[in-house]
């Protein structure tokens, strides 16, 4: 597989957890050792993508600054 289109997936399963996940469930359980690997880094990537996102809505929540910033002040 190209580096280009490792790095495509890698970016998708970033900004798109959801592909990142199926994409790693499916490739995990394939018997290519590099579509595994890449399967594996897909679901990791997805994964901490969503836990990066949680954490960053808890912390723009418990901001004070958030109603302002929902507000435009």
């Amino acid at each position: 597989m190209s580096g280009g289109l490792k790095a495509l997936l890698y970016i998708l399963s970033f900004f798109i957890p959801i592909i990142g996940i199926i994409l790693g469930i499916i490739w995990m359980n394939d018997q290519d050792m590099e579509k595994k690997a890449i399967g594996k880094t897909c679901l990791i990537i997805g994964i901490v993508s969503i836990v990066l996102s949680c954490i960053y809505w808890f912390a723009l929540s418990t901001l004070s600054l958030s109603p302002a910033f929902m507000t435009g002040y």
